[in-house]
């Protein structure tokens, strides 16, 4: 967005703010339709993260667990047989384990 002053004065570039976002659905939504460059200041250089074509990330109350992708599949497939959603699975299957360690 440009801000226009007076008769003869420069254009200056309005530094705007990302908003707070319910859910990632209306983040991917919010930024579907806006560019990153219109939000310099939001960003910062990340120097200490790995990155691997076979993992995938879940991201759930801010917190990140990297699962691999064969994993990811076979949740998303005991999911479907289960009649719930991939979230509810992977919960299940994670408590079932925890529990038959009697961490939990």
């Amino acid at each position: 967005m440009l801000i226009l002053r007076k008769k003869g004065d420069l254009k200056m570039k309005k530094t705007r703010t990302v908003p707070k976002f319910k859910s990632i659905q209306e983040e991917a939504e919010f930024w579907d339709t806006h560019s990153t460059e219109d939000f310099p200041d939001f960003w910062e250089p990340v120097t200490d993260m790995k990155f691997s074509k076979n993992l995938v990330s879940v991201f759930e109350d801010k917190e990140i667990i990297t699962l691999d992708s064969e994993i990811v599949k076979a949740v998303k497939k005991m999911a479907r047989k289960k009649g719930i959603d991939t979230s509810n699975a992977a919960n299940l299957l994670i408590r079932e384990h925890l529990s038959e360690m009697k961490v939990i």
